[in-house]
């Protein structure tokens, strides 16, 4: 109480800061905003309440306008769902004259490869807008590491060779597992509404399988054979996410189709996780946390920030996408440590759920400290 009175005592001390003209000026304007503000505010309320009956609402109004907008959802819902089935109907005519013009190896192999590719590179483009951009540095988390061009060139020369030298015979593979039974490419294709729980599904399911693979692979006896390949990259950028040894690639390949596997079996399902999967991944190497990005209003959800520090320390957190499983098992305590150290001292709040802290002057913070 002492300190607020001082404060204000400190505002409001001596009269001649009353007397300045843009002092004046800034009050009056204050008052004018006020007013008209509640003016409208008064008409805006007016123009709501009911022309006859009553000066205010009751419960019938209340219950009229409840009504009102149960219709208005009703009606938005019967929309949504006429266009999903109609989108779902011409998806079903381009897939069945799919089916129709390739063979099965065409499509599971060749057609998984290119859609893998486009979403890969696809997914990188806006990190590579941001490291073009100097204004953006800020929201780097390794801000003084720059990847330079030729770094870039040599990580893309690698990483297409383990596409078409690596994936790409394991999607051919893939097709003589799907045509046994295990998938289908037949219709009907799968729902839409199937898919919105299936795909958080499917990544706690990798999230899970990746955890416990990477940190089998930080194991000291094979670390060096395998995984040291990945950590290449102290300060990662999208393009390195998939920049790894062949085993590591073959192994974490395994966990990515163990969702669909379990719960859809559909090649359209393995496509469509295949293409969030992809984004994820690449997010998680970018080196950017950036304020606005969607997935942070995402709970539990890990992003750049958790696994960039994984890269910088070669150690924990050792999960892909979401924070609890590293919570549960123990393995993000540094991690933690030095989140809290950046949130000067004090503990991030609702951990694991959210990682970062509630300053809105965190992440500028975060990029001097990190300096």
């Amino acid at each position: 109480m002492r300190t607020a009175r001082l404060a204000i005592g400190d505002a409001f001390q001596g009269e001649r800061c009353w007397a300045k003209p843009h002092v004046l000026l800034c009050l009056l304007a204050v008052a004018g905003i006020t007013v008209a503000a509640s003016n409208v505010t008064h008409n805006f309320l007016e123009e709501l309440k009911p022309q006859t009956g009553p000066r205010y609402w009751g419960v019938a109004e209340l219950s009229s306008a409840t009504q009102q907008v149960l219709v208005l959802s009703g009606q938005v819902l019967i929309r949504i769902q006429e266009l999903s089935a109609s989108f779902h109907a011409l998806a079903t005519k381009k897939w069945d004259d799919m089916l129709n013009n390739y063979s099965a190896f065409m499509i599971a192999s060749v057609f998984t490869f290119f859609i893998h590719e486009a979403a890969y590179f696809l997914a990188y483009v806006p990190w590579l807008v941001l490291d073009l951009i100097p204004q953006m540095r800020k929201y780097k988390l390794q801000p003084m590491k720059v990847n330079t061009g030729s770094v870039h060139w040599s990580c893309f020369k690698s990483i297409v060779y383990n596409h078409v030298c690596v994936q790409f015979p394991m999607m051919i593979v893939f097709h003589a597992v799907a045509t046994t039974g295990v998938f289908t490419m037949e219709t009907p294709l799968p729902s839409f509404k199937s898919l919105l729980w299936q795909v958080p599904v499917f990544y706690v399911i990798e999230d899970f399988y990746f955890y416990w693979i990477h940190r089998f692979l930080h194991w000291k006896r094979i670390y060096k054979y395998v995984h040291k390949v990945h950590h290449e990259y102290k300060a990662p950028f999208g393009l390195a996410a998939e920049y790894a040894h062949p085993i590591e690639t073959i192994f974490l390949g395994i966990g990515s189709v163990l969702g669909p596997f379990i719960f859809a079996r559909h090649l359209l399902t393995l496509w469509i996780w295949l293409v969030f999967r992809i984004f994820e991944t690449v997010e998680d190497h970018s080196g950017y946390d950036i304020p606005w990005n969607p997935t942070n209003f995402i709970p539990f959800w890990g992003g750049a920030i958790h696994h960039d520090y994984h890269h910088k320390t070669f150690e924990g957190p050792y999960s892909s996408v979401f924070t609890f499983w590293d919570w549960v098992f123990g393995t993000d305590k540094s991690f933690r440590l030095n989140q809290q150290k950046l949130n000067e001292g004090e503990s991030i709040q609702f951990y694991p759920m959210c990682i970062r802290a509630n300053d809105p002057d965190y992440y500028t913070d975060y990029s001097k400290k990190s300096r």
